[in-house]
């Protein structure tokens, strides 16, 4: 497979999309929709045309949604602070929270790809990421943590199998431990109610939900999206 740059994608086969979803219309993404031609392809021949093999960064997921529609919701809570944005894919929920009022923006994502999209797309909403982040942090949070001033962590479709969930519940509490809040979105995934919920009881709440109204970005079987917060 031809390996293509990140600025071609997003100039020749990824355009941006105004109004990039429903539930934030305020938001223009170079993203990949059911409207592109390379939505109803093949997958493999989506992926050579793309020149990559599984670009996350290319879709809106649930999470990414329902964290960026909270924080420009909620400005107050974002207003001043600074921010980190943990697996920041195409960068949405960065971008809004720039566009409330947040001080210092970390866009993380240990794809390079990603980081690269967030940075395309944030020029697409003219708003400046501050840092930009390749360090596994939901490995070795306290290591980061310990090197940078946060006050408010966010985290959105994190949970989708049981090994990223626990390395969820242990970032949460190593947050806590620094006095950090934490944001948390997922529509409900099994590995996130069975693990995430279970082991985090009395510490995390549901601050919201929104109901899924882009069928573009997620399993069939939800229906909506909640914020969790500590």
């Amino acid at each position: 497979m031809q390996r293509k740059t990140c600025e071609y994608i997003f100039q020749h086969l990824l355009p941006p999309v105004h109004r990039a979803c429903l539930l934030v219309p305020e938001l223009t993404l170079s993203i990949l929709t059911s409207s592109n031609p390379l939505w109803n392809i093949p997958y493999q021949e989506a992926m050579d045309k793309l020149g990559r093999t599984d670009p996350w960064w290319a879709f809106l997921w649930p999470g990414s949604q329902a964290l960026s529609r909270y924080v420009l919701d909620n400005r107050s809570l974002i207003q001043g602070r600074r921010v980190l944005d943990l697996g920041s894919g195409c960068g949405a929920s960065a971008i809004a929270s720039k566009m409330a009022g947040a001080m210092h923006v970390i866009a993380n994502d240990i794809d390079q790809d990603a980081l690269a999209a967030t940075c395309h797309n944030a020029r697409l909403n003219d708003v400046t990421i501050e840092e930009y982040l390749s360090d596994n942090v939901i490995e070795k949070p306290s290591i980061i943590l310990d090197k940078r001033t946060v006050d408010l962590l966010i985290i959105g479709d994190m949970c989708y199998d049981q090994q990223l969930s626990e390395q969820v519940v242990n970032l949460i509490k190593t947050a806590r431990r620094y006095h950090l809040r934490v944001l948390l979105a997922d529509p409900g995934r099994y590995s996130f109610k069975k693990v995430v919920l279970d082991q985090l009881k009395g510490i995390i709440t549901c601050a919201c939900e929104y109901p899924i109204m882009d069928r573009d970005y997620t399993e069939s079987d939800f229906d909506s999206i909640q914020i969790w917060t500590t």
